[in-house]
Order: C-alpha cells, then sequence, then structure tokens
C-alpha cells in the first residue's frame, strides 16, 4: 500500500509519495522507491498526526488526561480541556463498553447458533453464525469450530436441495447467507451467479411466482420460530412487455461492437472478445430456457421437443466457441447472433426482443459489475439519478406491512409546507388504492409534470377518517448534503461541538449540486464563527459524478493532481488539477468512510489521504476504482454504461478491487471496526434523528423493517431483521449519538480533532510522548 509521509523543508511543507514506508511508534520513517513530491495544501504536523492515531488506535490515554489536567490547573478559565478529558473519558467507558457488550453478544451468537442447530432453525443457525463471527475475536477459530462446520454443512446441503428443487429464492438465500460467513473469500461466487440468474428471470417474466416463493420461505421462517405465517402481500409489477418495449437488435450489435472496442480489459491477458460476450449470451439463454416455471409466460416452452432442440444448438455453439484457437470478429458475432434468432423462431419462438434481451445482458454481465445496458424502458430513471432533482412533492417513502408509509418529508417542500408527517400512511394516490403499488409505482404516480397537482389520501395515527391532501407538484432538488441535526425549521445545523467549533457534513451522494451545497454549508458556519475542525463523513456513499468529487477535493487541496484515469492501453490522462482559488481555509479536516464508501467517495478521501490533507478514519472502502462512460446504442434510442478507464490517485494508487486483489479500496488512517449490527444500529438511529418531525414530536420513527445494510454494488448485507438492534428512545436525539457511543466512528473522528484543537497548548513534552508513555500504575 502506497502511504503519504510529510517532512518539513523550510517555509514549505512537502509530502512525498513512498512504496515501503514504515510507521514507527515515536517518528515517521521513510522507506524506499520514493516518487515525484506531492505539494500539499496545509496540514498538521506529521508526527502530531501520528500521535493522535496512536491515541486513538491503542486506548493510552493516562499520561494525557495528566497533561490535560495540568493546563487546566494552569488555565482554569480554559473549558476547552474539561471538554476533552471528557470526551476522552467517555471515549474510554464507551471502548470498554463495547469491548464487554462485543464478548456478551459473542457468547449469546454462539448459544443461538447451537440451540437453533438443535431444533433444525437452519437459517436461525446461519443468521447467528454470522453474527458471531463478526464478534468473534478470532473469526478463522471461530469458522474452524466442529459446531460451526457442521452449520456450513447443512447450509450448503439445504442450498443444493433447493437448486434441485428450483427454490431460487431459498437457494439464493443460503448461497448469499454462506457467503456472509466466508466474508470476501469468494467460495459461493459461481452459485450465488447462478441463482441470482433464476431469480431474475421470475422476476422480469413471471414475478407473481417469485412472490410466491418469497412467500412459501416467509411461511416456512414462521413454521420455524413456531410463530403465525404472515399474511401474502400483492404488489403489482410491471409486465415484461414493458420493460422490453421497443428493444431491437441494433442495440445488441451496438452494445457487443462497443463493448469490444473500449472496455478497460479489452488488452488483458485471457480477454477474448465477441467470443467471451456470446458466452455469455448463451449462458442466459439456456437458463432461460432451464427454468421450468417460465413456461407459465412462454407457452412455447411447454413443447420438450422445440426446447430440446434449441438447447442442443445452443451448446453446439457454446462448445465451439470454447474450442483452442478459435478466432472470431464482428462480422462472425453477428452472423452467429443472426442464426440464434432463426433457429429460435423454427424451434420455440420466443419473442425476439427476449432474446435480445437475454443474449445483451449476458453479454455485458461477462464484462464487469458496472457495465450495463440502459434500455428505453429506464433512461428517464436513469436521467433523474443523475441530474439531481426531480418534480415531485417531496417525501421519502418505503414499504411496511403492505402500506406505503412517508418516512419523512424533506424540508423546505410542497410536502412539509403542506403538512404530510413522518409515519402517514399513503392509502391513495388521485383516488386510488395503493395497497398493491410497488415503489416505482407510487414514485411515478406521485411524481410528474411540475405545476400539477396530486391528491394524496393520508392515514395518521390518532385520526379517525383519512385526510385528503392536494398538492402541486415543484421542482425537488435531491439532498447530496446533510448536518448533524434539524432545526425548529427544517434547515440543518451543522455544528456537532459548537464549543469546540467542530462541524459535520454528511454527503449521501455526489450530484451537480454537491459542491455548491457545501459550499453554502461552509459558508454558513463560517458566518457562525471560525471552523477549528470539520468530520466529512462518506460512509455508505456509493457515489456519483466525478465532477462533483473533483470540485469537492478541490475545495480542500490549493494544487496538485485531483485525480487521473488509465485506459485499457495503459495511457494515464489527467482529468483534473486543484485551484487555489477554490480552497477553503485551513482548517483540520476528518473523513468517515466504510465498506458502503465507493468510488466518488474513494476519489476525495483518497486524495485528501495522499496529500496529507485529512486524517481518514473507518473501515477500509469498497474498491469501485473504475470510469464508466455512456455510448449511444442504435441512434440514442438505448445507452450502454460501459467501464473504460481505472481512476488513478495522486500518489499512484489504482483502487479498483477485482476478485483476485488483495488490496483494494482506501485504508483509513484510524481503522475503527464496527460489527453489522453495530452499522445497523447507528443506521436506523441517525434515519430516526434525520425525521423531520412536527412541533409536538410525536410523529412515528423509522421502522425496524426499512432498514437494510447494502454495499454499493447493490448486495444486500444485512436486513434488519438478521441482526438484533438496540431499541431506540422515544426522543432520539443526535447528541445521544454520541453520549451513548452509538457510533464508534464518528465518536473517534471527535475526538481527534479535539485532541487536535488542545495539541498546541501542549508543554514541551510532546502529546506523542504523551499518548505512548507507558500507563500509570497505582503502587503496589
Amino acid at each position: 500500500m502506497i502511504k503519504i509521509f510529510g517532512f518539513e523543508s523550510g517555509k514549505s511543507k512537502k509530502y512525498v509519495s513512498c512504496i515501503g514506508g514504515v510507521v514507527a511508534t515515536a517518528t515517521l520513517t521513510a522507506g524506499l522507491l520514493c516518487s515525484s513530491t506531492l505539494a500539499a495544501s496545509t496540514q498538521v504536523n506529521p508526527q502530531d498526526a501520528a500521535s493522535y492515531t496512536s491515541i486513538i488506535s491503542t486506548g493510552n490515554y493516562d499520561s494525557l488526561l495528566k497533561q490535560l489536567d495540568d493546563l487546566k490547573n494552569q488555565n482554569p478559565d480554559e473549558s476547552q480541556y474539561d471538554r476533552t478529558s471528557e470526551a476522552i473519558e467517555l471515549y474510554q467507558q464507551h471502548q470498554l463498553e463495547r469491548k464487554d457488550k462485543r464478548n456478551e453478544a459473542y457468547e449469546k451468537a454462539f448459544e443461538k447458533m447451537t440451540e437453533a442447530l438443535d431444533n433444525e432453525r437452519l437459517e436461525d443457525t446461519i443468521v447467528a453464525a454470522i453474527d458471531a463471527h463478526s464478534l468473534a475475536e478470532n473469526p478463522n477459530e471461530f469458522l474452524n469450530d466442529p459446531e460451526t462446520r457442521k452449520v456450513v454443512e447443512q447450509a450448503e446441503a439445504r442450498a443444493k436441495q433447493s437448486v434441485e428443487e428450483e427454490d431460487w429464492v431459498d437457494a439464493l438465500s443460503m448461497y448469499r447467507l454462506l457467503d456472509l460467513l466466508f466474508e470476501n473469500q469468494n467460495l459461493y461466487a459461481d452459485q450465488i451467479k447462478s441463482a441470482e440468474g433464476h431469480v431474475r428471470i421470475l422476476q422480469l417474466y413471471i414475478p407473481q411466482h417469485l412472490q410466491d416463493l418469497y412467500q412459501a420461505r416467509a411461511e416456512r421462517r414462521a413454521e420455524e420460530k413456531g410463530e403465525e405465517a404472515p399474511e401474502p402481500t400483492e404488489i403489482e409489477i410491471d409486465s415484461w412487455k414493458t420493460k422490453l418495449k421497443n428493444i431491437n437488435t441494433g442495440m445488441l450489435r451496438d452494445s457487443l461492437r462497443q463493448a469490444v472496442r473500449g472496455h478497460i480489459d479489452r488488452n488483458q491477458p485471457g480477454s477474448t472478445g465477441y467470443k467471451s460476450l456470446l458466452e455469455g449470451g448463451i449462458t442466459n439463454l439456456l437458463t432461460l430456457l432451464d427454468n421450468k416455471a417460465v413456461k407459465e409466460e412462454f407457452e412455447s416452452l411447454k413443447d420438450e421437443m422445440q426446447v430440446k432442440k434449441f438447447r442442443a444448438y445452443l451448446v453446439q455453439i457454446e462448445d465451439k466457441l470454447n474450442q483452442p484457437g478459435m478466432t472470431m470478429n464482428f462480422l462472425d458475432a453477428f452472423k452467429q447472433i443472426d442464426d440464434i434468432i432463426r433457429m429460435n423462431d423454427i424451434t420455440v419462438d420466443l419473442p425476439e426482443e427476449v432474446v435480445i434481451y437475454e443474449v445483451t445482458e449476458g453479454a455485458m454481465g461477462q464484462l464487469d459489475d458496472f457495465t450495463a445496458v440502459i434500455w428505453p424502458e429506464d433512461i428517464e430513471h436513469f436521467s433523474r439519478s443523475t441530474e439531481g432533482k426531480f418534480y415531485g412533492v417531496g417525501i421519502q417513502i418505503s414499504r411496511q406491512d403492505g402500506q406505503l408509509v412517508v418516512v419523512s418529508p424533506l424540508a423546505n417542500t410542497p410536502a412539509q409546507r403542506a403538512g404530510l408527517k413522518a409515519g402517514d400512511v399513503i392509502a391513495k394516490v388521485n383516488g386510488t388504492n395503493t395497497s398493491t403499488w410497488s415503489l416505482d409505482r407510487a414514485v411515478r404516480e406521485i411524481t410528474g409534470p411540475e405545476g400539477t397537482p396530486v391528491t394524496l389520501s393520508i392515514e395518521r395515527k390518532g385520526e379517525a377518517d383519512p385526510i385528503d391532501y392536494t398538492i402541486n407538484r415543484a421542482e425537488i432538488e435531491i439532498e447530496s448534503i446533510r448536518g448533524w441535526e434539524h432545526t425548529e425549521t427544517g434547515d440543518w445545523n451543522y455544528w456537532v461541538a459548537p464549543e469546540d467549533r467542530i462541524a459535520y457534513v454528511r454527503l449521501s451522494q455526489f450530484l451537480p449540486q454537491t459542491a455548491t451545497d457545501m459550499d453554502n454549508a461552509i459558508s454558513k458556519l463560517q458566518e457562525e464563527g471560525k471552523i477549528n475542525g470539520l468530520i466529512l463523513d462518506l460512509r455508505f456513499n456509493p457515489g456519483g459524478l466525478l465532477s462533483s468529487a473533483v470540485d469537492v477535493s478541490d475545495r480542500f487541496l490549493n494544487e496538485g493532481t485531483i485525480v487521473s484515469t488509465v485506459n485499457a492501453k495503459g495511457e494515464r490522462s489527467i482529468v483534473s488539477e486543484a485551484k487555489k482559488r477554490t480552497t477553503y481555509a485551513d482548517f483540520p479536516v476528518v473523513v468517515l468512510i466504510n465498506q458502503g464508501s465507493a468510488s466518488a467517495s474513494e476519489i476525495v478521501s483518497g486524495a485528501l489521504q495522499d496529500y496529507g490533507r485529512a486524517t481518514i478514519i473507518g473501515t477500509r472502502s469498497f474498491g469501485k476504482g473504475s470510469v464508466q462512460d455512456l455510448y449511444r446504442l442504435d441512434r440514442g434510442r438505448a445507452y450502454l454504461k460501459l467501464t473504460t478507464q481505472y481512476y488513478m490517485l495522486p500518489a499512484g494508487r489504482i483502487i479498483h478491487r477485482k476478485p483476485e486483489m488483495k488490496q483494494w479500496g482506501i485504508e483509513p488512517d484510524v481503522s475503527i471496526d464496527m460489527t453489522t449490527r453495530e452499522d445497523a444500529n447507528a443506521l436506523l438511529y441517525r434515519q430516526a434523528v434525520d425525521i423531520i418531525r412536527d412541533k409536538d414530536g410525536k410523529d412515528q420513527v423509522v421502522e425496524k423493517d426499512s432498514i437494510e445494510v447494502t454495499e454499493p454494488d447493490g448486495e444486500q448485507v444485512a436486513e434488519a431483521e438478521d441482526v438484533e438492534l438496540d431499541i431506540i428512545d422515544d426522543n432520539p436525539t443526535a447528541a445521544k449519538i454520541i453520549e451513548k457511543g452509538i457510533d464508534p466512528q464518528l465518536e473517534a473522528a471527535l475526538l481527534w480533532l479535539r485532541l487536535q484543537n488542545v495539541s498546541k497548548d501542549m508543554p514541551d513534552a510532546s502529546i506523542l510522548q504523551a499518548a505512548l508513555a507507558p500507563s500509570e500504575k497505582p503502587a503496589e
């Protein structure tokens, strides 16, 4: 891993990229192969930076607290020393409580695992095993425990049985749970990919069958637990005919041609161009033919003789593609596709758009997780997600217990002004019952042209009859910047520790307006006084626009390359350089990251880390360091989002994660691990705090079941039902996040900045020596 180490050179401060650098306990020692100099905008003394991270990492505070006591005695009117001492003691207390809770939770999870195993509740067993593994002091030892091995064997057997029975929901669930247990080992990647393929087919072509499988799983889970089975939930889902409307062969041809020409890995060893893409397309068609349930939708697939004939033809092509030395150019590939379509017509006679869609999706799936076709029906949604605005009423919604529920109205929107509240149930939209609507359907119906009215019939706790709100739609800007807590007017307060002038800004995603919104937040803070520190929270931020990431980074750097890219030929191009005119005033910065920080988040955190402009606290980021370009398909009727380059950070790091890699992403300077349970608790509590409440404060809080912990590629890491969450109190506040130790990473960031604020007043003995001195022990 490349680290940036600092040294003083006259009046200017420079940072050198070194491979093999070593952080010693009291000094920074540069290693071998130092490369070109990076200019830093401003920075803390590197020895101080090392000392702060050492304090938080080792927890050795005794000498530091003694020095703070001396400073308090010398300056009795200076309250920041008291606050810092109290923060240290609270952090120590929370660390001890975390350790005790973790040990207790591990014992409880292990006991729950063995109890569930004895009572043949397999899913509860493996969920408890995942929980225990994340809590174990020695995770590898836990995985090799005989009880754990027994759990794994039974889960694997259950997954295989579900595959044989074509219960793809259960098979996928079991393999994903096993994958979570053996995190980052990719032991079940092939099985997961196969099951996902079948679930995708069910979801697209026969969604009711998929709903039935989910219902059967829910009933089985209820029976295992001795609980009452849940009522079936009916949800309207768009027909595949709508999804595949206006698809044609031109889109398939254009996507294949552009993928072979422009994909980042096209020149890598093992890349076989059109051959590999066609193999993926054929795999998708074979999966469709082998899925027995899909016959409910396509009558022609009931003719087993014709299915067998088409399948044999596809296998024959597959064998030909796998022959050693076989090559294929674009003419060969397109002729083969025409032959596949022709053979389909004379055998199973699937709709042509189905064949085109399956071949295209399978082909693009051979490349990487982020290459995808934006089909005609997806263009509007895709555009909305990148533009950062839409026209609607301004509410966050979720489905809870079969109902559409308002999670929170957005600040300064028509919904908030009209009086909608968190917890309101949207029973009807324009007179139509919403009980069977999907979230996508609800979004389509509630949004619409600017200035047009929409009537929401609201069922509210304490009200006997529904209340109709007719609201005119307006432009709603997606919120990408959030603060510490809402003010009474619904705006954001950004001070996490106002008495110490420490601010907090959360970036939920990188949109066109993100840098401007952050400018407004910083300006507001500076109007209220000097900023002595900023926590920039990028956790669970999946990324967004590259230009926005560059603009945000530019606010903290006054010169130097922010990010560059490397294409398939290994050619490096400069994307952007920092400009001094946009740089904020000098104040210390901590950036929070975790496994949910990806892409643009990694560009910002990586650039600030490389220049030494910020200290990174949290856990390793996701490792999505690739660039996707948009290409028109069939004269703009669809688009291909194609991975064409990798991001390169200022010090030369490429952070993109590939299956075979051991190192990826951004490694934090201070590693503070949080378990899945702690992540879910912190997310749940933060969502409850973020709700814009009525003046009486009686709005309902976010339901536990609405929380999911996911990774940026959309893969779900955990559902709330899979982890035991602490109970949210009746009056969640931002202050309690620190007071109760709900978010250890955030608490560490705040402590880091407080330590930096007081370090300038330390006596001759450096803060580093204080932190690393042996703890004072009472005389025996």
